[in-house]
């Protein structure tokens, strides 16, 4: 992957064509269902600062593979992450590249933003700033490109579109971006010190082109503010970033920030002004489990939790009860109990020590991305593809928490019981209650996982068998459901 980024890239570079030869840089321009009826459900590259052309890439017609794109603008700020696992990805060793690096405001981890939020997460309070023309778009078609390895409407719009339009330090520092990103950080150290200072480019953008300059692995990577205005432009550098440190870090076994920053980058595309790339979702929620299966869902994971030692004869049930006697808080369940501390398939015994986590387990359903997300706290474990309302008994939106679990569920509503050819509720069952209330919708398996992915429930929200058979395990009655778009 690393080695077609390199190619791809260089192939971009060139069909971008950011020509400023003999030119300064100078700023240029439920539905209710009803309660009867609930279930159903990348020649040369010629760019110039002050008359200097930069070293040209080679002329390569990229193969088919994969090419990281730059991203969008950004209120970025240091993360402020719980200490075991929230901290800046970013290690000991010396950069590459000494880089004077703007010093970019400090953030929170991106906590909110989406691209008509609906009230049912009331903590979404970011906006996308539109003030520079073509910013979006540019975002859109940057990240695009990137995730389809297909660099054409990249090339179109640079050569063509809004690109030309561009003040020619923003030009400038998409080309050291991408320099940077395929290792040619001499010339990026160069645009980079000569766009400072430039109109055109935000500090956010330059402190993001400043973190591509480091090495993979090496990047302390500015995190997206959880309130303010965001730069599509820098968003975007942001997420490609990330992407690469969480590949980085999966290859050196660091799985705590690998999962980290997988986790951020999903959950940026879900909040994203453009609408979610599913495909992409689908991939990197599957790199984000690999590493999830060492962190969040691991005894020697690095996660928040306090330990509890089994005494005689005690049954997980017997400690989940202890547990929330002891810290009344938690939100947990035997059968995440069970998960995170590796018992699936083997005995405890007594004496043994237990972890039992403390950040409480949650999901978000989006429906744009036809997804479920379960998070712990605000990191994101396991993604699954779900199936929504069809026209006419549309999901609702809105925030509810689980009720009554149900293995092998009947179709009460039509008295039929689990396994008839006419109940489609699968093999589990998650009530939905909304504010506290009992609600015909809920969370559940399909006998027809073909559906799942389109609009074809009465409401509810379709899983396959064995997704949901895991959710049900792992996610605790009372937890909260975000149900957005």
């Amino acid at each position: 992957m690393r080695g077609f980024v390199v190619v791809a890239l260089g192939a971009i570079l060139i069909w971008i064509g950011l020509s400023t030869e003999g030119s300064k840089v100078d700023a240029a321009d439920v539905a209710e269902v009803r309660a009867d009826e609930p279930l159903e459900d990348p020649g040369e590259l010629a760019v110039a600062v002050d008359g200097a052309p930069f070293e040209a890439a080679p002329a390569i017609q990229p193969p088919p593979g994969g090419a990281p794109i730059p991203a969008p603008e950004v209120e970025v700020q240091e993360v402020e992450r719980e200490p075991i696992e929230r901290e800046p990805i970013e290690r000991s060793v010396e950069p590459a590249r000494q880089v004077q690096r703007p010093e970019p405001p400090t953030t929170d981890s991106f906590a909110g933003a989406r691209r008509g939020v609906s009230a049912a997460d009331p903590r979404a309070s970011v906006d996308f700033d539109a003030g520079n023309s073509g910013s979006e778009e540019l975002a859109r078609v940057l990240l695009e490109a990137w995730i389809t390895e297909e660099p054409e409407e990249l090339s179109a719009y640079m050569t063509q579109g809004q690109g030309t339009k561009m003040p020619a330090a923003r030009q400038q520092l998409v080309g050291g971006f991408w320099e940077a990103l395929i290792g040619k950080v001499d010339a990026a150290q160069q645009r980079f010190d000569a766009i400072r200072g430039q109109e055109g480019v935000s500090s956010t953008q330059l402190a993001l082109l400043a973190a591509a300059i480091d090495p993979p692995g090496n990047r302390a990577v500015p995190r997206v503010a959880s309130s303010g205005r965001i730069e599509p432009l820098a968003l975007s550098m942001q997420m490609i970033l990330l992407g690469d440190e969480a590949r980085s870090l999966m290859e050196v076994r660091d799985y705590g920030r690998s999962a980290v920053a997988w986790s951020d980058l999903i959950q940026m595309e879900l909040r994203a002004p453009w609408g979610p790339h599913r495909d992409a979702i689908r991939r990197w929620g599957e790199s984000l489990g690999q590493a999830q299966g060492n962190h969040r869902l691991a005894k020697g994971g690095n996660w928040p939790s306090y330990d509890v030692t089994v005494g005689a004869g005690e049954y997980l049930t017997d400690i989940r009860k202890r547990a929330l006697r002891q810290r009344p808080d938690l939100l947990i369940c035997t059968g995440l109990i069970e998960a995170t501390n590796g018992l699936v398939g083997r005995y405890h015994h007594p004496g043994d020590v237990l972890r039992i986590g403390t950040d409480r387990a949650n999901v978000i359903v989006d429906l744009d991305a036809r997804a479920v997300f379960y998070r712990h706290g605000d990191e994101v474990v396991q993604v699954w593809d779900c199936g929504i309302g069809k026209a006419g008994h549309e999901t609702p939106l809105g925030t509810f928490t689980i009720g009554d679990k149900l293995e092998n569920p009947p179709l009460s509503t039509k008295g039929l019981p689990y396994g008839h050819p006419d109940n489609p509720l699968g093999t589990r069952w998650l009530a939905l209650l909304r504010d506290g209330q009992k609600s015909s919708y809920g969370i559940h398996g399909t006998t027809d996982p073909s559906g799942v992915g389109g609009e074809v429930s009465l409401g509810c929200i379709r899983m396959r068998n064995d997704d949901v058979n895991e959710l049900f395990k792992i996610l605790p009655r009372g937890a909260e459901v975000i149900i957005q778009r």
